[in-house]
């Protein structure tokens, strides 16, 4: 067998490589939104079977005006509350070494440090699952997590066992129709989601939007018909290393996992207001170092120079007022 040039180069057989200890991840995109679910105050430790959310289902009937006499006061008692509820969804990152892996890379000063760089890259890998998860509707996969598109559903659509005919308010605000990205189109409906959130809430605050998020093609879209006008975002998202702008005072920020083709070719591009304050990502294991019984490390495989590296997340993302979000579906321009 003739020796490679690389063989043949003497420089090399006497002298180590340094080959570099980091290895980025070839298919990492911008996650903006698994970044802010994935931490306070949205993160929230859960319990129970099932995740249960309870929801106005109509008004107090028993109120109203009267003289202050002797009229018949309302006091027909009426149902109120209904609830919504959602399975809990389990994922795993599993890594595997073998003997060769850890005789070629482990206190090699020639080579870098092959079950540190996997780890990481799996980890990466995880995080990117999760946030192509959060986009993706779980119809076509029922283990997978109750996404942002499944809060999003259209009429007729189940969202935590009710739909619109359950609730007529349990929808999202959908525009399916407009194709142009302009300040116009994106605020008729950003202010009907203003007039609904201005003072409700709960403890945690208001239900007003805060955050926009789109594909980047949807962002440069509308960063092109407001060039005289445009405001760079929040120093906040700024250091979290995701770029965007403002819209009326709140952050639109790119995450690349949003639907969309990201071209003008087609009318799939989606873009979403959101009030943050109405999701929850309620875990059990797998957050905020909650490991669970299923977890192991450094697990012999039987009857193989092997071991296993398993880490187990039990999750789920619910949204408990979906009235005061938006999505648009069509956006082309």
């Amino acid at each position: 067998m003739a020796l490679t040039s690389a063989q043949l180069n003497e420089a090399v057989s006497v002298a180590h490589r340094l080959i570099a200890d980091e290895l980025a991840s070839s298919f990492a995109k911008a996650n903006y939104f698994y970044s802010i679910m994935s931490k306070k105050p949205h993160l929230k430790k859960g319990d129970g079977t099932k995740i249960q959310i309870p929801i106005q289902l109509a008004e107090n009937a028993a109120k109203g005006f009267f003289s202050g006499e002797y009229d018949t006061v309302p006091t027909n008692a009426n149902q109120q509350l209904t609830f919504a509820e959602f399975d809990w969804k389990f994922y795993v990152s599993n890594s595997t070494f073998n003997l060769k892996d850890f005789s070629t890379g482990t206190g090699s000063n020639a080579v870098k440090d092959l079950i540190k760089t996997k780890i990481s890259l799996a980890k990466q890998d995880a995080i990117r699952d999760l946030s192509a998860a959060l986009h993706t509707s779980s119809a076509g996969n029922a283990n997978a997590l109750t996404s942002l598109k499944d809060a999003a559903g259209a009429s007729g659509t189940a969202y935590g066992g009710l739909s619109d005919t359950d609730l007529a308010e349990w929808l999202f605000e959908r525009d399916t129709t407009t194709n142009t990205i302009n300040y116009a189109n994106i605020n008729n409906v950003f202010r009907v989601l203003m007039g609904r959130g201005q003072g409700v809430g709960d403890e945690t605050g208001t239900y007003t939007p805060d955050l926009m998020i789109s594909n980047s093609f949807v962002l440069s879209k509308f960063l092109n018909s407001q060039q005289s006008q445009q405001q760079f975002t929040t120093e906040q998202t700024l250091k979290s290393g995701f770029s965007g702008c403002n819209f009326n005072g709140i952050s639109w920020v790119v995450d690349e996992f949003c639907t969309g083709s990201a071209d003008g070719a087609t009318a799939d591009n989606e873009l979403y207001i959101l009030s943050t304050n109405t999701f929850r990502m309620y875990y059990k294991y797998g957050f905020e170092g909650s490991k669970s019984p299923m977890d192991t490390l450094n697990m012999r495989l039987p009857n193989q120079a092997a071991i296993s590296s398993q880490t187990y997340l039990v999750m789920n993302l619910v949204n408990i007022a979906r009235r005061y979000n938006a999505v648009f579906t069509a956006l082309q321009s």
